[in-house]
C-alpha cells in the first residue's frame, strides 16, 4: 500500500511538472513580455487610472495614458474583476489593461498600448499576432478598426491626437466587437521582413471611417454611459505559426465546407450587420450548389489523333468543367450561433429553419436532438443551453414539425466549439437519431 501510495504521489507531481513545462514550452514561443500585465514588481499597486507603466515594458504611445486594472490595488475604481467600468474576469491571472478605442465626436480620446517585442522577428516567417478584448459594461459604443500596427521602430508620439497608420493585423470583415463580459480575439497572421521589434494596439482610422453600434446599459449596472468604445485587453501574443498551426491564427468565422455564418460587409459603410449575415453552403471546392459550370479552356499542343489513317494536330480542346455535386443536407451539419447570454432564435437564421423543417417534413421518421450549449462567461443567465434548446424546438413545431420529432436537451459548457473564442460557443446543433 505505501508502495501503491509514493507511486501515486510521484506520478502526479510529474504530471504537474509535465503540464508546467509545456506551458513553460508555449510561453517561451510568445515573443510579448509579460503578455497578460501580470507582473507589476512585489510592491507594485493600482492607484489611478494610466497606470500601464507598472505592467513594464507596457507603455502609452501618446500623452493619453493606458488604464491599468489589478487584483492588487488601492482603489475599487481600477480592481478586479468589478472596477468603474464594469466587471470582467481576467482572462489569465488577475490583471489586464484598459484602452479606448473611439470618442463621440472626440468626446474622449483615444489610447495607444505599445511594447517591445523579447526579440525582432525574423524575414520570411509567419507570425499569429493575438489579442483578447471584451468591452466594457459602461460604454455606449462598440466599434470596428481594433487593430495592431508592427514596426522596427520604437513609436511614441507628444501629442494627445488619433494617430493614422495601416494596421497589419485587422478583422478582415470590419467587424464590430459588442461582447461583454466574454473575451474575443482579435488576430491574423504577419509575414515578417525582418527586424520588426514594435507592436501598437489601438484604432488607427479616422472617425469617419469607424463603425459604430450603440450599445444599451445593462440593467446591472447603474450610472451614466461615457461616450467612448473602451475595451478591457489580456494575454497577447505573437507566436511564430510553425509553433501553433494556421488554424489557430483564425479569430472570424468563415464558410469552409459546412453551413456556418458568413460576415459579408467587407466595407466601412453603416451597414447594418443583421443584413449582413446570412447561413449558406460552401462546397469543398470553393462554389455554392446552384453555381452554373464554367467552361474552361484546355491547351495541349503536343499530342496527335490518328483518324482513318491520317495523323492529325490535336487543336485547343474546349471542355466543360462539371459542377461540384450539391452537398447534401443533414440536420448534423447545421449550427446556429447566438450572442453572448442571449437565447431567442436569432432572426437571421430563418433560412435554417426553413430547411430543417422541410428535412422533417420530408422524413417523417426521423427524429432530431436539439443541442444547447453555453460558455461559461454566460453564466450569469440561469439555464441559457436549455433555453436555446427549446426555443428552437419551439420554433419547429410553431412551423408544422410535429413535437415527437424534435427532442431538446442541454450540453451547457460540456462541449465547448473553442477555448479562446466564446462566439464558437454560443450555439445550438443538431444531431439526427
Amino acid at each position: 500500500m505505501k508502495k501503491l501510495n509514493v507511486l501515486l504521489v510521484a506520478l502526479c507531481i510529474g504530471g504537474v511538472i509535465q503540464a508546467q513545462d509545456e506551458g513553460e514550452a508555449k510561453n517561451e514561443d510568445n515573443l510579448v513580455p509579460n503578455p497578460s500585465f501580470e507582473d507589476i514588481g512585489k510592491r507594485g499597486k493600482v492607484e489611478e487610472k494610466g497606470q500601464i507603466n507598472l505592467a513594464a515594458p507596457w507603455t502609452s504611445v501618446t500623452m493619453n495614458p493606458v488604464d491599468l486594472y489589478s487584483e492588487s490595488t488601492k482603489t475599487d475604481d481600477f480592481a478586479t474583476p468589478v472596477n468603474e467600468r464594469g466587471e470582467e474576469k481576467a482572462r489569465t491571472g488577475t490583471n489586464y489593461a484598459g484602452v479606448n478605442f473611439y470618442g463621440y465626436r472626440g468626446r474622449e480620446p483615444r489610447n495607444y498600448l505599445g511594447v517591445e517585442l523579447l526579440k525582432p522577428m525574423e524575414a520570411g516567417k509567419e507570425y499569429c499576432v493575438k489579442f483578447h478584448i471584451s468591452m466594457s459594461d459602461m460604454s455606449k459604443y462598440a466599434v470596428n478598426n481594433i487593430g495592431v500596427f508592427i514596426d522596427t521602430a520604437q513609436m511614441s508620439e507628444a501629442t494627445d491626437g488619433n494617430l493614422y497608420k495601416n494596421p497589419q493585423i485587422i478583422s478582415v470583415t470590419k467587424m464590430i466587437y459588442e461582447k461583454q463580459y466574454s473575451w474575443t480575439p482579435v488576430c491574423g497572421t504577419f509575414m515578417a521582413k525582418g527586424g520588426e521589434k514594435f507592436i501598437v494596439i489601438g484604432n488607427f482610422a479616422q472617425d469617419d471611417a469607424t463603425r459604430t453600434e450603440s450599445v444599451r446599459l445593462s440593467r446591472e449596472f447603474s450610472g451614466r454611459q461615457t461616450y467612448d468604445g473602451y475595451y478591457y485587453i489580456d494575454d497577447v501574443s505573437v507566436i511564430p505559426t510553425d509553433k501553433i498551426g494556421n488554424k489557430d491564427c483564425a479569430c472570424e468565422r468563415i464558410a469552409g465546407g459546412q453551413m456556418k455564418t458568413e460576415y459579408k460587409t467587407f466595407e466601412t459603410k453603416l451597414i447594418d450587420e443583421k443584413e449582413s449575415k446570412k447561413v449558406t453552403y460552401v462546397n469543398s471546392d470553393g462554389s455554392k450548389p446552384g453555381d452554373k459550370s464554367k467552361v474552361v479552356e484546355k491547351k495541349d499542343d503536343t499530342k496527335t489523333v490518328e483518324q482513318g489513317g491520317v495523323v492529325y494536330k490535336k487543336a485547343n480542346a474546349v471542355e466543360e468543367e462539371k459542377p461540384a455535386a450539391p452537398k447534401v443536407y443533414s440536420p448534423n451539419d447545421v449550427v446556429i450561433y447566438y450572442e453572448s447570454k442571449q437565447f431567442q432564435v436569432p432572426d437571421s437564421e430563418k433560412e435554417a429553419i426553413d430547411e430543417m423543417v422541410e428535412y422533417l417534413k420530408k422524413n417523417k421518421s426521423k427524429v432530431v436532438q436539439i443541442q444547447g450549449h453555453a460558455d461559461p462567461s454566460e453564466s450569469s443567465v440561469s439555464s441559457i443551453g436549455k433555453r436555446r434548446s427549446a426555443l428552437f424546438r419551439l420554433a419547429l413545431t410553431k412551423a408544422g414539425v410535429p413535437s415527437n420529432q424534435v427532442k431538446p436537451i442541454s450540453l451547457g459548457i460540456t462541449k465547448p466549439a473553442s477555448k479562446d473564442d466564446a462566439s464558437k460557443n454560443q450555439r445550438v446543433t443538431f444531431k439526427v437519431l
